[in-house]
């Protein structure tokens, strides 16, 4: 199984893991286990990219996220100095479809 850590930098630098799970933001996927997950889980305002309040480090298996939008890339300001970072938005980061299988 596809399992990425994030570490959450709003919220005391916590650190979960994540199944692979397309069509899901990373946002989605942590705090839907959490009756609380502003304080629990990944802290988030707007769910738009723009408050940044849900910014999240990927320690691990980044090539496992579909590419960041321009609107990502803007709304962290600094943009591809982040990326390189390992920094993304939760509310706004994906991960890759999965390929489809082939049948023979």
């Amino acid at each position: 199984m596809n399992l990425i850590t994030i570490q959450v930098v709003h919220n005391n630098n916590k650190l979960f893991t994540v199944a692979y799970r397309p069509g899901m933001t990373i946002l989605e996927l942590i705090n839907q286990q959490f009756l609380d997950p502003k304080k629990e889980g990944i802290p988030n305002l707007c769910n738009k990219g723009a408050c940044r309040s849900c910014t999240i480090k990927i320690i691990d298996k980044a090539e496992l996220l579909a590419e960041a939008t321009k609107g990502e890339q803007r709304a962290l300001a600094v943009g591809r100095t982040a990326m390189a970072l390992g920094y993304r938005l939760a509310c706004k980061c994906y991960f890759k479809a999965a390929p489809e299988e082939r049948t023979t």
